[in-house]
């Protein structure tokens, strides 16, 4: 009689098929903080609908993350905050700078990347045994002046950071104003634990700036990145005179297409806008953008059904902080800038953010606020 029974071969090609797909579709949904871990999408007027409020921290100021002592690589800045939950711990990477003397450093502070843990978001412990984990290029690399505003988003079992390289190069070397402003360009690395990476694209840029009469001639930077379906979608910091939020896509990470005609995306509040967090619930999204109030950087949000064409609230995510905040700033100060990733945490959405205080020397250090879902 013939045996009719699959063979260990066949059983073992159906296995790998299997899980291949399987593989295929984690990798074919929007991915942040709360897709990957917590399975939950709430929907994205269920968070408009909630009130914001700041967590009380631990560290100076109310913040979660102080700057280090006087000869810490983080002594000046800790800001641009990039979280990851696995489901037990936070890890956060950051922003961290001090002050130098280098005349080739634009703005005389000295910008490396660090990382944090928390098992609670509130409690930060700097890790690398108080290090940066990823620093510029010592040759001639695009970044070799500086790496800033990181955005990690976990993909599979390894971790996908984009940041800003500052190669020392200002808007009035490419004959630009205003001329001050330094030049910043988009680049990749990978890792597979979160201290150790790896640049991508032959440690080159992977969104460059763009000719000289378009939004990003000077800044391509401060960005936020989703993998929605097959494709990564990246809303990012765009200057060229004025701070704007371009769009761009990617099927690797690695080559990407800016969308919109080249446009700004549109319907947000203020003549400007920075820091683009972006939240996607599978059919609209949601967006937490900095944008300038009484000579201040504050936070709102807007809601979209494309990512490109938006709706604003017409108040700022948070009130006003008291003068004694980290983030109770001044005029031309931070108040609440450069969201993370949003984090649902139990019946609690979660954002940590920049801020910057009030009185000199204005430290800029990291905060957390939270708001409760109630359905």
């Amino acid at each position: 009689m013939k045996n009719n029974r699959p063979s260990a071969k066949f059983i073992f090609r159906l296995v790998f098929i299997f899980a291949g797909l399987w593989l295929w579709a984690c990798l074919s949904v929007p991915i942040d903080t709360a897709s990957n871990f917590a399975k939950i999408f709430p929907p994205v007027e269920d968070i408009l609908q909630a009130q914001f409020t700041r967590v009380k921290g631990n560290a100076q100021k109310n913040s979660v993350l102080d700057v280090g002592g006087p000869e810490s690589w983080y002594s000046d800045i800790v800001s641009l905050p990039t979280v990851d939950f696995d489901g037990k711990a936070f890890r956060m990477w950051f922003t961290g700078a001090a002050k130098t003397d280098d005349p080739s450093i634009p703005y005389g502070s000295y910008e490396q990347i660090g990382l944090a843990i928390s098992l609670d978001g509130i409690n930060w412990t700097v890790a690398n045994d108080g290090k940066p984990v990823f620093t510029p290029q010592e040759m001639d690399g695009f970044d070799r002046k500086g790496v800033t505003h990181p955005n990690v988003l976990r993909v599979g079992e390894k971790f996908l950071m984009w940041y800003g390289g500052i190669d020392g190069t200002l808007a009035k070397d490419l004959g630009l104003e205003p001329g001050s402003v330094r030049v910043e360009r988009i680049g990749l690395a990978i890792s597979e634990d979160g201290i150790q990476w790896e640049r991508a694209n032959g440690g080159n840029p992977v969104l460059d700036i763009g000719p000289p009469g378009s939004i990003d001639s000077i800044q391509a930077t401060g960005m936020h990145v989703l993998m929605i379906k097959k494709e990564f979608v990246m809303w990012y910091g765009a200057y060229s005179g004025q701070h704007k939020l371009g769009i761009a896509t990617s099927f690797d990470g690695i080559h990407w297409t800016k969308e919109n005609g080249g446009r700004p995306v549109s319907g947000l509040l203020g003549d400007e806008q920075l820091g683009p967090s972006v939240y996607f619930d599978g059919h609209r999204y949601l967006l937490f953008y900095s944008t300038v109030v009484n000579q201040q950087w504050v936070m709102f949000a807007a809601s979209s059904p494309d990512g490109v064409n938006w709706l604003p609230l017409n108040y700022p995510v948070l009130d006003q902080a008291p003068e004694d905040n980290f983030d109770s700033a001044g005029p031309g100060k931070n108040h609440s800038v450069h969201p993370s990733q949003l984090i649902f945490f139990g019946p609690k959405a979660l954002l940590l953010y920049g801020g910057e205080d009030s009185a000199p020397p204005n430290y800029q250090r990291i905060g957390l606020m939270e708001a409760v879902l109630t359905h």
